[in-house]
C-alpha cells in the first residue's frame, strides 16, 4: 500500500502554472531588455545606459504592483481554498481598482515632476536627454503598466495561464517589432523604444480583459470600499518592499559607478542589470507559480501540499540559475558582444564582473523565495528581514568595495553584491533556527500532527484502492472513532475514488489520486483531488448513480472546485 503522499499532483499544477508565470515576469522585463539590445546596436552604448537609468521608476511601479497584486492574489487563493469566491472576487476588485488609481497619480505626478525626477536618475549630462525621452513616455503609461501587471496575476491565479501565455507572447512579438520599426525605420530613438513598449502592453491587456466576461471566473465590480485594503497590502508589503527598495539599490549602484568606476563601470553595471532580468524572469516565475497554488493548499490545510510544491520551486529555480549562472561564468565575452562591446577596458571588467554577480544572482533569488512561505504562515518579521536585508546590504557593500578600489586596494568590487547577499542569510538564519516546534526547519511549513492525518497517493487501480481504504477504516479505529462513523468515512471515500478511477483516470495508470483525511474540532474531513475531466458530483443528479447516492447519505457536507486543471472534493463528517 502507499503509505505517503507523493508530489505527482501538486508539481503537475506547479508546472500548470510554470510556463504563464515566466512569460508574465518576462512581460515586466523584457520590453526593457529588447529596449536596450536595440538601442545599443542601433544608436550608442548610452542610450543603452539611459534605459538603465530609468528602471528605478520601472521598478517603482513593480513595487506597487507587488504590493497590492502578490497581497490580493495570495489572500484570493486563501479565500478560494475555504471556497469563498465572493471574498476573492472582491479583493481583485480593490486590487484592480488601486492599481488604475495610482497608476493615473504617478503619471500626473511624474509628467509634472519629470525635469527634477531625470536630473536625479541621470547626473550624467551625457546621457539626460536620451533619459528624459524615455521616461516621459513610460511615465504617462504608468495605469496602463499597473492594471496589466496585476491583470496577469489574478487571471493566472483564476486557473487561465494559457491566457497569459497568449498575452504575453504577443507582447513582446510587437515589442520586438515596433522596436525596429520605431527606431530603426521612423528614426525616434528613445521615444520610438518606449512608443513600442507601451503598445506591446496594452496588446496585453486585450488579450487579458475578455477572461472575465466568462461566468465563471473571478468577478469586478467597483469596489464601495477600501476595508480589505489594509489586509492586502500587509499580506504584499514584504514584496513590495523589497521590490521598492531594489529601485533604491539601482539608483545608489548606478550613483556609485559613475562616481568611483567611470564610464567602464556604468556600462558594465548596466550589462550585470540586464541579466539581472532573466534571473527575475526564472524567480517571478517560479514565485506566481508557488503563490497560487501554495495560497489554495494553505486555505485548505494542506501544509504537507505547500511543502511539497515549495520543493518543486525550489528544483526549478536551481536548474535554471545554475545553467545561467554558467554563462556568466564561462562566457562573459560572448554576453559582452551581445551588447556591442568587443574590446577594451570595458571588456576587461565585464570580465571581471560577470563571474562575481554570477554568485550573487543564485544567491538572492534562493533566499527570496523564502518570502512568500514566511508570509502565509505569519513569520513576518523573517520576511522583513529578506525584504530590507536584500536590497541594502549588497548595494552597501558593492558601496565599500568600490570606494576601496578607487583607492587602490586590489579588490574586486563586484564580489561586494555576494558578500551582502551572505551577509542577509547570516542575519536570517538564527532567527529561523530559533523558530521550534510545529515547523519544518528553515522554512518554517507547520507541521501535520501525524495522529490527526491520513495523507496518501493512490494508483488508479482497484488494488491500490482497496489497500487504502483498509489503511483508512484502520487508522481511524486505532483512534476511537465510533465504529459507525469510521464505516460511513471508508464508504464514501471508496465510492469517490473507486469513480474516478472507472471514469476519469481509466486510461492514467501513471496518474495518482491524492486522498487526504484530516480530523480537527468537531468533524473529520476528507479532501480527494484527480486530474481527470472536470466532474461535479456535488451538483450531479445522484439517480444517475448508486455511487453518487451512496456519498451523499453517508456524509454531512460537500464541496467541490475545479483548480489546477484538477478535481477537488472536500467531504465532512460531524463527529
Amino acid at each position: 500500500m502507499t503509505t505517503r503522499r507523493s508530489s505527482y499532483l501538486v508539481a503537475k499544477a506547479f508546472r500548470g502554472f510554470l510556463l504563464a508565470s515566466v512569460l508574465t515576469a518576462a512581460a515586466s522585463q523584457v520590453g526593457t531588455l529588447i529596449d536596450g539590445l536595440m538601442l545599443s546596436h542601433f544608436i550608442n552604448a548610452g542610450a543603452m545606459s539611459a534605459i538603465n537609468l530609468t528602471s528605478p521608476v520601472s521598478q517603482t511601479l513593480f513595487a506597487l504592483c507587488s504590493l497590492l497584486g502578490v497581497g490580493g492574489s495570495m489572500l484570493a487563493g486563501i479565500a478560494i481554498g475555504n471556497h469563498d469566491r465572493a471574498g476573492a472576487s472582491s479583493l481583485f476588485s480593490t486590487v484592480a481598482a488601486t492599481a488604475v488609481a495610482l497608476g493615473l497619480a504617478i503619471a500626473a505626478a511624474g509628467t509634472l515632476c519629470l525635469d527634477p525626477l531625470t536630473r536625479l536618475l541621470c547626473p550624467e549630462e551625457a546621457l539626460r536627454g536620451y533619459t528624459a525621452d524615455y521616461l516621459r513616455v513610460i511615465i504617462l503609461a504608468a495605469p496602463v503598466y499597473m492594471l496589466m501587471v496585476v491583470l496577469q496575476m489574478f487571471v493566472t491565479l483564476d486557473g487561465a495561464p494559457k491566457r497569459v501565455t497568449l498575452a504575453v507572447c504577443l507582447s513582446m512579438v510587437f515589442n520586438l517589432g515596433l522596436d525596429y520599426v520605431t527606431i530603426v525605420v521612423f528614426g525616434w530613438s528613445m521615444t520610438g523604444a518606449a512608443i513600442a513598449t507601451v503598445t506591446s502592453w496594452l496588446v496585453a491587456l486585450a488579450v487579458l480583459a475578455p477572461h472575465f466576461a466568462r461566468p465563471d471566473t473571478l468577478r469586478f465590480a467597483m469596489p464601495r470600499t477600501v476595508a480589505s485594503l489594509g489586509r492586502i497590502t500587509s499580506m504584499g508589503l514584504p514584496f513590495g518592499i523589497a521590490t521598492a527598495l531594489i529601485a533604491v539599490q539601482i539608483l545608489g549602484n548606478n550613483l556609485v559607478a559613475m562616481r568611483y568606476l567611470g564610464e567602464t563601470g556604468i556600462v558594465t553595471l548596466s550589462i550585470c542589470l540586464y541579466l539581472l532580468m532573466f534571473s527575475m524572469i526564472i524567480l517571478t516565475g517560479a514565485l506566481e507559480s508557488f503563490q497560487p497554488v501554495a495560497a489554495i493548499l494553505k486555505g485548505s490545510g494542506d501544509n504537507r501540499g505547500v511543502a511539497l510544491v515549495l520543493g518543486r520551486a525550489y528544483r526549478f529555480l536551481g536548474v535554471s540559475l545554475s545553467l545561467l549562472a554558467l554563462l556568466l561564468i564561462f562566457c562573459p565575452g560572448f554576453i559582452a558582444m551581445l551588447f556591442g562591446i568587443d574590446g577594451g577596458d570595458a571588456l576587461a571588467m565585464i570580465r571581471r564582473a560577470l563571474p562575481a554577480y554570477a554568485a550573487n544572482i543564485l544567491l538572492q533569488c534562493s533566499i527570496y523565495l523564502l518570502i512568500p512561505v514566511y508570509q502565509i504562515y505569519s513569520h513576518k518579521g523573517l520576511a522583513y528581514i529578506i525584504s530590507f536585508g536584500q536590497p541594502l546590504l549588497p548595494m552597501l557593500c558593492f558601496w565599500l568595495m568600490s570606494w576601496l578600489a578607487a583607492r587602490g586596494a586590489d579588490v574586486n568590487p563586484w564580489w561586494g553584491f555576494a558578500i551582502g547577499q551572505a551577509a542577509v542569510a547570516l542575519i536570517l538564519l538564527p532567527f529561523a533556527l530559533a523558530k521550534r516546534g510545529g515547523h519544518m526547519p528553515l522554512v518554517l511549513i507547520d507541521t501535520d500532527n501525524p495522529d490527526e492525518l491520513f495523507d496518501i497517493s493512490i494508483a488508479p487501480s482497484l488494488q491500490s484502492m482497496n489497500e487504502a481504504m483498509t489503511g483508512v477504516d484502520d487508522w481511524m479505529r486505532r483512534r476511537g472513532f465510533d465504529p459507525k462513523l469510521c464505516v460511513r468515512v471508508q464508504l464514501a471515500c471508496e465510492e469517490s475514488v473507486k469513480n474516478i478511477i472507472e471514469h476519469a483516470l481509466a486510461r492514467k495508470s501513471r496518474s495518482r489520486i491524492d486522498l487526504r483525511v484530516a480530523v480537527s474540532a468537531g468533524s473529520v474531513r476528507a479532501v480527494i483531488r484527480d486530474e481527470g475531466a472536470p466532474f461535479n458530483p456535488v451538483e450531479s443528479d445522484p439517480g444517475t448513480g448508486l455511487g453518487l447516492m451512496l456519498v451523499r447519505k453517508t456524509c454531512d457536507a460537500e464541496r467541490y472546485e475545479y483548480l489546477f486543471h484538477q478535481n477537488i472534493l472536500t467531504i465532512e463528517w460531524k463527529i
